[in-house]
């Protein structure tokens, strides 16, 4: 069974603190003034989208769905392939895109429609 709008919202909420957590780990590490001020939109954007691959290409889930028990898979409801998951993590960046999620009748955001895969419940 998919999930609910709230519940994808729940996710994206907890992996947001767990973006922000590695950032801020990344920007403490570094030399100062290594990364001018100006580039951390492109910092954030690398850790994001390293964070969304590597979790869901590993196990399918990112901290927030695991959390909240919830799994990526295809609209067939089988394992998505490595393509379909990197599409998925770049379709993340298209502009607009957490709206799409909103507007949504069943609550799949254009990351889920142009990749072809949905959210469902563990026990699904």
């Amino acid at each position: 069974m998919e999930v609910s709008k709230l519940r994808r919202l729940s996710t994206w909420l907890i992996d947001a603190f767990c973006i922000l957590l590695l950032f801020t780990g990344v920007v403490r590490t570094l030399p100062e003034r290594m990364v001018p001020v100006e580039h951390f939109r492109l910092l954030v954007l690398a850790i994001s989208f390293g964070y969304y691959a590597t979790a869901e290409l590993l196990f399918r889930r990112t901290v927030g769905k695991a959390l909240l028990h919830t799994l990526v898979v295809t609209a067939d409801d089988d394992k998505p392939g490595t393509g379909r998951l990197l599409l998925r993590t770049l379709c993340r960046f298209l502009p607009l895109e957490p709206l799409s999620l909103l507007f949504s009748r069943r609550g799949l955001g254009w990351h889920d429609t142009l990749s072809g895969t949905k959210v469902v419940y563990m026990d699904y």
